[in-house]
C-alpha cells in the first residue's frame, strides 16, 4: 500500500488545498495519471499519481487544507485493508519535547481522559491538518461543527472556533462594532489574508523593508507605435487568430533594451550580485485570487507574433488558475499595466528577487508643437523601479531612454 502525499510544489509552500478530484475511491490508477489539483499559495496544480492500483480510500476532501507532506489518500491493491489510524500521543512523542512542552501534552491528555468520562466519543471526520491544529490548541473536536465536504472538519473550523472560545474567556463582543471613543465602527468583513493574497503580501513586505527603491520616470511620445499596431492588428487577427496588445510591444522592446543594457537584468542575494544572459519577463496579470505573474521566457529571441500568442494563452491560464509551477518562475524582470484603468502614472513595487520593474501608465492624447505647428500626439507615462544597491541613476536611465527610443521609433524592431 502506497501513501498519497500533499508534495511540496514550491520552496514556500507549506500546505495545500484540494480543488478537486480527478478520481474517486475504487478507481484503478496507473503511474502518472492525474489524482487531483491542488492551490497551492501562487497557482492551481495537477498532482499525478507515482504509483499504479486502485484508489483505496480519499482522507481529506475537496475543499480541504492539507499540510505538506501529508496523507490525503491511499493506493494499493484491490481490497487491500486499510491502515488503521493512530490517534493516541505517544510517550516518546512527549519525551523528545521540552519540560515544558511534555506538562503542556500531559495536561491535554488528562483533561480529554476526564472529558471521554463523561462523554465517549464518537467517530469524526477531520482532516490531518485541522486535527494537527485543534491537537495543539487543546480544543475537543467532538464540540466543532464540520463545514468541509461530508461535513468534516477543517481547518477554519478549528479555527473559528478558537477565535469563539477566546472571545468568550476574554469577554469580548463579537465583530459587529469596534468602541473608538464614544461612537462605534460597524465592519463589513474581516478576511484572514492566505493563498496568493499572503503571499504577495509577504514579498511585497520584504522588497520594501529590504530593497532601497531608486523610481525614474519618463513620458516618451507613442504615436509612431500606435500606427505601427493599428497597421498590423487585423491583419494579424484574421490570419493567426491573435490580438496584438501594446504589452506586447513593451516585452519586445523591454527584452532588447535588456539586452543592451544588461545590468538590469540581475539580482543582488547577500554580497553575491548576479547578472543573468537569459532575458524571462514576467507580466504582471490580475485574477480573483490576486496579482500572479507568468513569465515568457527567452523573451529577445521569438518575435512578436510568438509573444503574443505566449502572452494570450498565459494570462488566460492565469486567470483561471491553470498555471504550471515553472511558469512562473525563473523571471529576471517585470512590466505591470495599469492604463486599462485609466491610470497615468503609478511607482511599482520589485518583485523580489529581480532588481526592477517597468510600470505602464494609460495612452493618452496631449498637444505637441512640431515643426511650428501644435498638433495631437500620444503619450505614454513609464516609470522604472531599481534596486538602487547594484542599479544606480546612469544604469536606470540608459535603459529607460533606450525603451523610449524604440517606442518613438517602432521600426528599430526589426533591425
Amino acid at each position: 500500500m502506497h501513501d498519497v502525499i500533499m508534495p511540496k510544489l514550491g520552496l514556500t509552500m507549506e500546505s495545500g488545498t484540494i480543488e478537486k478530484w480527478h478520481k474517486k475511491e475504487g478507481d484503478k490508477v496507473q503511474k502518472g495519471d492525474v489524482l487531483f489539483e491542488v492551490m497551492t499559495d501562487k497557482v492551481t496544480i495537477e498532482v499525478e499519481s507515482y504509483y499504479s492500483g486502485y484508489l483505496l480510500k480519499i482522507i481529506s476532501g475537496e475543499g480541504e487544507e492539507v499540510s505538506v507532506k501529508g496523507v490525503v489518500a491511499y493506493i494499493g491493491e484491490k481490497n487491500e485493508e486499510l491502515p488503521e489510524e493512530n490517534v493516541k500521543i505517544k510517550e516518546s512523542d512527549i519525551e523528545k519535547s521540552n519540560v515544558k512542552k511534555a506538562d503542556e501534552y500531559k495536561s491535554k491528555i488528562t483533561k480529554k481522559e476526564e472529558i471521554n468520562k463523561t462523554h465517549p466519543k464518537k467517530r469524526t471526520k477531520i482532516s490531518p491538518l485541522a486535527k494537527k491544529i485543534a491537537s495543539e490548541k487543546g480544543i475537543d473536536i467532538q464540540n466543532i461543527t464540520g463545514t468541509g465536504p461530508q461535513k468534516r472538519i477543517i481547518k477554519k473550523d478549528v479555527l473559528d472556533y478558537y477565535e469563539k472560545i477566546e472571545k468568550e474567556e476574554k469577554n469580548i463582543p463579537a465583530r459587529e462594532s469596534i468602541s473608538v471613543g464614544e461612537g462605534n465602527i460597524k465592519i463589513k468583513d474581516t478576511i484572514t489574508i492566505k493563498g496568493i493574497r499572503k503571499t504577495i503580501s509577504e514579498r511585497m513586505s520584504y522588497s520594501k523593508s529590504n530593497i532601497p527603491h531608486i523610481v525614474l520616470n519618463s513620458v516618451v511620445n507613442a504615436t509612431e507605435l500606435i500606427g505601427v499596431r493599428e497597421s498590423i492588428k487585423e491583419k494579424i487577427l484574421s490570419g493567426y487568430g491573435v490580438k496584438v496588445t501594446f504589452t506586447d510591444f513593451l516585452i519586445k522592446i523591454c527584452a532588447i533594451a535588456l539586452r543592451d543594457n544588461i545590468e538590469i537584468n540581475s539580482t543582488l542575494d547577500g554580497e553575491k550580485y548576479t547578472i543573468y544572459e537569459d532575458i524571462n519577463i514576467g507580466v504582471a496579470v490580475s485574477s480573483e485570487e490576486g496579482l500572479i505573474v507568468p513569465t515568457i521566457f527567452n523573451c529577445d529571441k521569438p518575435g512578436l507574433l510568438d509573444i503574443s500568442k505566449k502572452r494570450t494563452d498565459l494570462v488566460e491560464r492565469a486567470r483561471k488558475g491553470k498555471l504550471k509551477l515553472e511558469e512562473i518562475q525563473n523571471g529576471t524582470f517585470t512590466i505591470t499595466n495599469l492604463g486599462m484603468f485609466g491610470i497615468r502614472s503609478f511607482s511599482a513595487i520589485i518583485n523580489p528577487p529581480q532588481a526592477a520593474i517597468l510600470a505602464v501608465g494609460e495612452i493618452y492624447d496631449a498637444p505637441k508643437l512640431i515643426n511650428g505647428d501644435i498638433k495631437k500626439n500620444s503619450f505614454i507615462n513609464l516609470t522604472l523601479s531599481c534596486d538602487h544597491r547594484i542599479i544606480d541613476g546612469e544604469i536606470g536611465s540608459k535603459f529607460l531612454k533606450r525603451i523610449a527610443e524604440l517606442i518613438e521609433s517602432p521600426w528599430l524592431l526589426v533591425l
